[in-house]
């Protein structure tokens, strides 16, 4: 595994057995690769294994077949080289935010001023110090999202993996937790794959799209989309690469074929 690869997806395939003893291809022989301190989105239509080809990558669902590794490490379960942020925080609505974002570093054992120091960080990170305080039903949606993503973040994750993490958002808040997400890339470097059913989502914040297609899932192509670090949403909105892009990832996603990317290989 080169140096500057995070994570190397080889030969995954997944098969379900069905309540009626039926096998489920749910995906097959998905190959590729993730540089360090990348941001890459896998999209494609319902039924295609994203969310399954993640919860592997994490360690919570075991392939039927081939290999992930991260950081050249083979993947057997879950491990503290990898954050996950769902859909839905999922936040105990007893704790503050603060201790939420503790929750995942109890069970690493830390001692508690440890604990609560690398939760402050992580907090800070997201913007949310003023609210560290608050219980999750005082907190808007915006910010119980970025409460998981702090507790996700706490732990010091090489990579960190994100469940459509903004779908259940509205429009305004969608797009401002958007740029937040870029500007946490920026200040930590971290290795980011999110799944994403919005295709403008994925242009926007991704430097490169996995895009799959169903029946089983398997990789269809790969779009590099990167824009320059420093370019803000509006800025990549309104350029006519984002244009072109979103074409192109449209005729992906639909099955279609596209001119071959450079860059590292699916």
């Amino acid at each position: 595994m080169s140096d500057d690869l995070a994570v190397d997806v080889q030969g995954v395939s997944k098969v379900f057995v069905d309540d009626k003893g039926r096998e489920v291809h749910a995906l097959r022989d998905v190959t590729f690769q993730v540089r360090r301190s990348e941001i890459v989105a896998l999209t494609g239509r319902s039924g295609c294994g994203k969310t399954t080809l993640l919860r592997i990558i994490m360690g919570l669902e075991h392939p039927t077949s081939g290999m992930v590794k991260v950081d050249g490490d083979p993947v057997r379960g879950c491990g503290p080289n990898r954050g996950i942020v769902f859909q839905n925080a999922e936040l105990l609505p007893w704790r503050t935010a603060l201790a939420n974002v503790e929750f995942g570093l109890e069970a690493r054992g830390l001692p508690k001023a440890e604990r609560r120091a690398a939760a402050e960080r992580a907090i800070e990170l997201v913007g949310l110090t003023h609210a560290a305080n608050r219980r999750p039903h005082e907190l808007s949606g915006g910010m119980r999202q970025r409460v998981g993503i702090a507790r996700a973040l706490a732990i010091d994750p090489a990579v960190l993996l994100m469940d459509e993490p903004f779908s259940a958002l509205d429009a305004q808040t969608r797009e401002k937790m958007q740029g937040e997400l870029l500007e946490i890339h920026e200040r930590t470097g971290k290795t980011i794959i999110f799944v994403s059913h919005d295709i403008d989502e994925s242009v926007l914040l991704a430097d490169r799209v996995v895009t799959l297609v169903p029946d089983p899932g398997r990789v269809h192509g790969v779009l590099d989309t990167a824009f320059g670090r420093s370019t803000s949403l509006d800025e990549r909105r309104d350029s006519a690469e984002f244009a072109q892009r979103r074409h192109e990832l449209l005729q992906l996603v639909h099955g279609r074929e596209i001119r071959q990317q450079d860059g590292v290989s699916a």
